[in-house]
């Protein structure tokens, strides 16, 4: 099964995507993107680890590519895709297509994203929301705005089960999570 989840910053999408991953069951495999600098970044993962300890999850740390993602029907929650996209676009690792001023961000950064998303398992993609808020940015920041929101766009029609999580209220847009235990 795949699972699209998606939510404005703070908003639940996170931990939502986790009970998801909890009530499908099964061995459950956290991937997490962000990068990892300084040591803020250390203690924001060490947090991070702390608030899953106990839930059952094996943490991946992906800043960088997807890749060694085991696919022996584990259920794999991505967090989050927003994250992923800056990390192509912006991060170390992707220095090959930054010095292509030709690249394509939207189709490379789909051929890492899709065969992730297809994995045999189950598998959860939690993104945060790219709408217009009506402020101006710099043409960078703009061009990662509209990748990501047509990559989000994409997940969400290869999806089998899409949600939106506005204010901690889940709002399923198509399929149906009816195994999920309250």
């Amino acid at each position: 099964m795949k699972i699209f989840v998606v939510g404005g910053s703070g908003n639940g999408k996170s931990a939502y995507a986790e009970k998801i991953a909890a009530s499908i069951g099964g061995k459950m495999i956290y991937v997490a993107t962000m990068p990892i600098y300084t040591d803020d970044d250390w203690k924001v993962v060490e947090r991070h680890h702390k608030l899953r300890a106990g839930r059952g999850f094996e943490t991946l740390e992906r800043p960088k590519r997807l890749e060694n993602i085991p696919v022996n029907n584990e259920t794999a929650l991505l967090e989050c895709m927003s994250t992923h996209v800056a990390n192509m676009m912006f991060g170390d690792g992707f220095e090959e297509l930054k010095k292509n001023k030709e690249t394509d961000w939207e189709e490379e950064i789909w051929k890492e994203v899709k065969p992730f998303f297809n994995r045999s398992g189950s598998t959860i993609i939690v993104s945060a929301e790219s709408a217009k808020d009506g402020y101006e940015y710099d043409p960078e920041t703009n061009e990662y705005r509209l990748i990501l929101a047509h990559i989000n766009n994409k997940l969400a029609e290869e999806a089998d089960v899409f949600v939106e999580v506005v204010c901690g209220i889940p709002l399923i847009h198509k399929g149906s999570l009816d195994f999920m235990k309250e």
